[in-house]
């Protein structure tokens, strides 16, 4: 596959969805990283920061400090984990959800165009494979210079 096709659909599938998500967020003076966060939060309805930070590559600070503005704006709550107390679980809360399915409704609208002319049967298709690049992600060894 010709990387640089690769790259390029990801960079614009990307800002496109980014930009969508900022005219819902703007409001909220969020950004983009925040979204994401609010997003994953919202597909597992429950998570640790520390697997946020497995997901996102992202250090813990930058994660810490963005859940917090999430959290101080009433998006997410964050509590002790019951089996170890250092470590932090985030949940979603009622304005949380509100907010994502409102940005989500915007996504699935952008997802009519992008996949304009495309049989649900081939978008099945390209689902399973963009999981299974996906799940070989974590599989890429990078090395430290």
């Amino acid at each position: 596959m010709d990387d640089y096709n690769l790259i390029g659909f990801v960079m614009r599938y990307t800002m496109v969805k980014k930009r969508i998500a900022a005219s819902y967020l703007k409001k909220e003076d969020l950004n983009a990283f925040e979204s994401i966060l609010l997003a994953i939060v919202y597909k597992h309805q429950e998570i640790s920061q520390d697997k946020i930070g497995e997901i996102t590559l992202f250090d813990g600070a930058s994660i810490a400090r963005s859940l917090k503005k999430l959290e101080d704006r009433g998006f997410v709550s964050r509590h002790a984990d019951p089996n170890n107390r250092r470590k932090k679980i985030v949940t979603i809360t009622d304005a949380g959800l509100k907010l994502y399915g409102e940005v989500r409704k915007a996504f699935q609208k952008s997802n009519g165009e992008i996949f304009k002319g495309i049989t649900s049967e081939e978008q099945t298709e390209l689902e399973g494979i963009l999981i299974k690049v996906y799940d070989n992600l974590d599989n890429i060894e990078i090395d430290s210079k």
